[in-house]
């Protein structure tokens, strides 16, 4: 699991792509589980990390799942058409479990 915290922008985007890369490539779990809910503020950088991600952790038989509970990241996917591909977890147990949840709103 990842839980990065505070902002995640241009100035996050490399140390944030390092974590992400590192923990696909160790994980011996079926899921990356991303949880963005110490994250206090993000902008559209951090989603081609969260796509680069994804794409790594399929090609090595894993998944990515995404757990927020601020409005603005369900937005942001939104606005991105990033909802189907980044489906709602409220907490990393419905992460694991694959229970999803309606955005927040």
């Amino acid at each position: 699991m990842v839980r990065p915290r505070g902002e995640l922008d241009l100035a996050s985007r490399d140390a944030f792509a390092r974590l992400l890369r590192g923990t696909c490539r160790t994980t011996l779990d079926a899921w990356l589980i991303v949880d963005l809910t110490a994250v206090t503020f993000m902008d559209c950088t951090p989603l081609h990390e969260l796509c680069t991600a994804q794409k790594r952790c399929t090609q090595a038989g894993h998944g990515l799942r995404l757990v927020y509970d601020q409005p603005a990241i369900g937005r942001l996917l939104a606005f991105n058409s990033l909802s189907a591909a980044f489906p709602h977890y409220a907490s990393p147990e419905e992460a694991w479990s694959g229970q999803t949840t309606t955005k927040p709103s």
